[in-house]
């Protein structure tokens, strides 16, 4: 069966057994593999992600693919073409060495269940799915997500963002009720399954989960210090402790009352412990301050309600001494020691469980430097079991460069990252090697001070003939139309953009046969 047009989102993940550390240098193990997260797929590619020694690979898999509507049954129903076509991916990662890890549900659902998430019969429907899944591909797969980032998309597609189109409702809370029940089902099935040896042994579970860690505006204000720990408890402890206690935070019951679900007996046991490993997704910091503070920059009746207002917080600042992780694409801001931060918040909760950090995103050199110290501060440091680590392989899309492998707008032409590191296992002294992506701009930045330089000069050092009145008017009216052109579809952008974060957006590659 030929490969084409596969979602996207591939993670390999690294191995951390038998961690131990040489004492002049902070190294990692020798069987150390530095994991990546792939945006797209095709058979360069997995061969590429096995030549760079990484040992395994998750892939999304469209539930829309693997199961059509049927419309007398009023149920989803097997797509044999679309399951072969995970046996023909699952087939070429075998070859190569490399195991698998799928996620069931990233930010995709069938169009005849587009609202289905604000009902609860979408858990029976999301069950179905799964055991489809787990018994196709169960004895094929090492790690399994059921949901990636509910926050996201619950907030992007259901909440205060509304990224998803038509959709306008504020019932945020519903539809993560539904998704934590769909998750606990799934899971519950998988250890079914697993008893049954359906599923393989070794397998495990869980679900990923994100949040933006909170720093107060003022370190020595309780109400600031309040807020931070409000904000992570709505964000992250939302779908983290239902896990962990089989039940919200209660500062969540004390602020929204009876808008917030309660789960039965029945689904409190379900959902607690529905997991065999945490899965954290983290990709900046935020400031916090009470949104009715005199240092709030927004005032609480304009936040969207629903989640956004119950908060009662302003997190829409970055410290300031945050820079932006790149220049194309600025909200993606980090502060030193964020990443830490937001392990050892999500470690303190549940501390005898391993932890995978599942999808992480970096820009430059320096970003992913920072990142790898805080992660083996972790490890070696803070003995936090971390078991895994994440970073995109390629590019998250076209506009976005902050992947290990930068590829060129219009080409596929990919350039290796992280030599240095993943042959030395060593963090000190690393240099990397030249990538297309740091050459390009070098030589943009060379071409700059060449022209302020030698204004009157080209760059081959031939002087310019000086332009006319009428071409200095002709370039001046083009100028302006295409500026115009320009604005209409950066404000198109802007729209589209300031409704989900780069997380959100998904890719889909057509690769020809």
């Amino acid at each position: 069966m030929p490969l084409s047009q596969i979602l996207v989102s591939f993670s390999l993940y690294l191995g951390l057994w038998s961690f131990t550390t040489a004492s002049d240098a902070r190294c990692f193990p020798s069987n150390f593999q530095f994991g990546a997260e792939l945006h797209d797929y095709n058979v360069s590619g997995v061969e590429r992600v096995s030549a760079m020694g990484l040992s395994s690979v998750q892939f999304s898999m469209s539930w829309s693919r693997v199961m059509q509507w049927n419309a007398e049954t009023n149920k989803m129903q097997v797509n044999r073409e679309g399951v072969e076509f995970y046996h023909t991916l699952l087939n070429e990662l075998q070859v190569h060495g490399l195991q698998a890890a799928v996620t069931l549900s990233h930010f995709d659902l069938p169009s005849t269940l587009q609202d289905g998430w604000l009902h609860s019969d979408i858990v029976t429907h999301f069950e179905a799915f799964a055991s489809l899944a787990f018994n196709e591909y169960g004895h094929r797969v090492k790690f399994w997500v059921t949901f990636n980032e509910p926050l996201t998309f619950i907030n992007g597609g259901y909440g205060s963002r509304n990224a998803a189109e038509g959709v306008k409702s504020s019932n945020d809370y519903t539809v993560a009720h539904n998704v934590l029940c769909a998750h606990a089902r799934a899971v519950a099935l998988f250890r079914e399954l697993k008893q049954q040896d359906v599923v393989d042994a070794s397998a495990r579970i869980g679900i990923e989960l994100n949040a933006e860690y909170g720093y107060p505006v003022e370190e020595s204000n309780a109400r600031d210090v309040a807020a931070v720990e409000r904000k992570m408890q709505f964000d992250l402890g939302w779908f983290l402790m239902p896990l962990v206690t089989g039940d919200y935070p209660g500062i969540m019951r004390k602020r929204v009352g009876k808008r917030l679900p309660q789960f039965s007996r029945e689904e409190s046991a379900l959902i607690k412990g529905s997991y065999d490993v945490l899965m954290l997704n983290h990709y900046n910091s935020r400031v916090v301050t009470d949104c009715d503070s005199e240092r709030s920059e927004i005032t609480c009746d304009k936040l969207p309600q629903g989640h956004a207002r119950d908060r009662w917080i302003d997190d829409t600042r970055a410290r300031s001494n945050t820079r932006a992780r790149n220049a194309e694409f600025s909200s993606l801001a980090d502060y030193s020691d964020d990443y830490m931060a937001t392990i050892k918040w999500l470690h303190a909760k549940d501390p005898s469980t391993e932890i995978l950090l599942t999808e992480n995103i970096w820009c430059d050199n320096d970003q992913l430097q920072a990142n790898m110290k805080q992660m083996y501060k972790a490890v070696v440091e803070e003995n936090i079991p971390i078991i895994g680590y994440s970073v995109s392989f390629l590019d998250t899309y076209d506009t976005v460069r902050t992947g290990q492998n930068y590829s060129k707008q219009g080409s596929v032409e990919l350039t290796r990252n992280l030599a240095h590191l993943s042959t030395t296992k060593c963090l000190d002294d690393w240099s990397f090697e030249t990538t297309l992506k740091d050459s390009e701009e070098k030589k943009a930045a060379e071409e700059i001070r060449e022209k302020q330089r030698n204004p009157e000069g080209g760059s081959n050092g031939v002087s310019l003939v000086p332009w006319s009145l009428n071409e200095v008017v002709l370039l001046v009216v083009v100028g302006l139309a295409i500026l115009g052109a320009i604005t209409c579809e950066a404000m198109r952008e802007l729209r589209l953009s300031s409704q989900g974060s780069p997380e959100e957006l998904q890719v889909l590659i057509t690769i020809e046969d």
